[in-house]
């Protein structure tokens, strides 16, 4: 069901008013795996590559189980989590929907679209496809 002004973003809110009726939003958690900080220690080997599950609160499911994620900005943690949460989640159909095709670092070599493409992340910008709804 569609929660009327809790959207923590306009981007959100205004995808919401193009959405079917049935969609819900922040509904789903999904596990993954990411990183501990550094100074973390495992205690039976000593090493410093600990993984721990976290969980990621999706932005909308469509009736056709379809899961999106609106994104203005695309920070570098975003990026991180969300390759995290796709490959943890294989089985999990998770599409990407931004602003803007922004640019994901200051020295502009990558594009959000080229960061999805390159991780066979579906993905639109500004609109939904209508495929996407049906």
């Amino acid at each position: 069901m569609q929660k009327k002004n809790r959207y923590r973003s306009k981007l959100e809110a205004n995808l919401a008013l193009t959405l079917p009726k049935d969609f819900t939003y922040e509904c789903t958690t999904l596990k993954y795996r990411k990183k501990t900080r550094r100074e973390m220690v495992c205690q039976s080997c000593g090493g410093d590559n600990i993984l721990q599950y976290a969980t990621y609160l999706t932005d909308f499911r469509l009736p056709n189980g379809i899961y999106l994620e609106a994104k203005g900005w695309f920070k570098p943690s975003d990026r991180t989590k969300m390759e995290s949460v796709i490959a943890c989640n294989p089985d999990v159909d998770i599409r990407m929907v931004f602003q803007n095709d922004g640019w994901t670092t200051k020295l502009k070599k990558q594009k959000y679209s080229e960061w999805c493409i390159k991780r066979k992340i579906k993905y639109c910008i500004g609109k939904i496809p209508k495929e996407w709804l049906l």
